[in-house]
């Protein structure tokens, strides 16, 4: 299995979710994680992870002489991805994105705790060529890739061993940055394509994402075969608020992605009607400068509360004081945000052009852009307890069946497919 973030490194849903599968699998499967770095502490039985991060100082050693004598050089020849043809105008995509990056080809890529950053490029063909030296010969029967950072190494992995090839669809690049967009020069746009393309089978995280790819990447889908995602039973608890306003949270990356614009237009058009409510937006990203300008131009300063990144314990206190969960993503694969606040026993209001809306349905669910029903839809949950029970209470045997076993089960019936 190639992943990419995984406990205690998280800087989204996509370690959360390889950790929940991973740990289901291992009780039918022995996997072999590889990740770019990870700790100590989550080395557990039937499950063998290489950190990359262990293991870089000594690839370099091997490979010295390639960069004998070079000090500081710029990346532009090396970022290949043969034997897979991709055309002239990505290729010239791919040559302007290396060319703002400069990187001592001595030095770990993988010693930081952060898994992305600004050399992500570099840091996804080293990634790809330590997996290739290190597992190459090793025996194994399927190769499991999270994403589209680990897709150069699953089709190098797949060409050197025949071994079949499962590409999991965390989100895709459409999702990011919105369908409407010219993909033609877009460099991560190409790798998700060839990845789905040449892999054997394809598992998004919903029939939502299987609809995405299928439309705007044309991938087959008798290829395609979603899995949801799920999660841990927790222990929840509730903390009493400060004041008697109630509050409404916004959890994620503040990006186009998330619709936190839509959010800030339901939540001027509530506060027409209804004051006595904070918003706490939780989350960085580089939306967040001009959200913090909307909220300004309309006055509302007093009624937003941005938190910037926060961490799991954090994130699970700011849920315990919630009234309400807000999510009105303008495309979301899954969300798995909105699961974590329904087991605080939050109701949640969510968009439709999201995966989590498949598997959720006592929530309340609108169009990302109609702010109408959204601003109509926290009025109702912040003054009408017998909804908001009724809600949560539903919610409550939802999620009861969503379990990462049941997410591995399915995953095997994938595997199965290809024996």
């Amino acid at each position: 299995m190639l992943g990419w973030e995984y406990p205690p490194f998280l800087t989204g849903g996509l370690g959360t979710a390889c950790h929940g599968l991973v740990n289901a699998l291992k009780k039918y499967v022995p996997v072999t994680l590889i990740l770019p770095t990870f700790s100590e502490a989550f080395v557990e039985e039937r499950l063998k992870i290489i950190g990359l991060s262990d293991a870089e100082l000594e690839y370099l050693d091997r490979n010295r002489p390639v960069y004998e004598g070079v000090k500081t050089i710029v990346v532009h020849s090396d970022f290949d991805f043969d034997p897979y043809p991709v055309g002239p105008k990505f290729e010239a995509s791919l040559r302007a994105e290396r060319e703002l990056l400069v990187a001592d080809k001595g030095s770990p890529l993988f010693g930081s705790q952060d898994p992305y950053g600004p050399q992500i490029l570099q840091k996804v063909e080293r990634y790809r060529d330590m997996v290739a030296e290190l597992v190459a010969t090793e025996d194994f029967d399927v190769i499991h890739a999270h994403d589209w950072i680990t897709v150069p190494a699953a089709l190098r992995l797949k060409e050197l061993t025949g071994k079949p090839l499962v590409l999991h669809v965390h989100s895709l690049e459409t999702d990011r940055i919105g369908e409407f967009q010219d993909f033609t020069n877009n460099a991560v746009y190409e790798l998700e394509r060839l990845g789905m393309e040449a892999a054997d089978r394809v598992v998004p995280v919903s029939e939502y994402t299987k609809k995405v790819a299928v439309k705007n990447y044309g991938i087959d889908p008798a290829k395609m075969m979603p899995v949801y995602n799920a999660i841990n039973p927790a222990e929840t608890f509730r903390i009493e608020k400060p004041t008697d306003e109630k509050l409404v949270v916004f959890l994620g990356r503040i990006t186009y992605q998330k619709g936190p614009e839509f959010m800030i237009e339901s939540a001027t058009k509530l506060l027409s009607k209804y004051k006595k409510v904070k918003f706490a937006v939780a989350g960085t990203g580089d939306k967040l400068d001009h959200l913090k300008a909307m909220v300004a131009q309309r006055g509302l300063k007093d009624k937003f509360v941005f938190t910037g990144f926060l961490p799991t314990p954090s994130v699970k206190q700011l849920l315990a004081q919630a009234d309400v969960y807000f999510m009105p993503s303008v495309s979301e694969p899954f969300g798995l945000s909105a699961l974590e606040a329904a087991q605080f026993d939050v109701p949640v209001i969510v968009s439709t052009q999201s995966g989590v809306s498949e598997v959720l349905p006592n929530t309340l669910q609108a169009d990302f852009w109609d702010t109408d029903r959204f601003a109509n839809f926290l009025f109702a949950l912040l003054n009408y307890e017998g909804l908001r029970k009724d809600l949560v209470e539903n919610t409550k045997k939802d999620l009861s069946i969503l379990t990462w076993d049941e997410s591995a089960q399915d995953v095997l019936e994938v595997y199965g497919q290809l024996a």
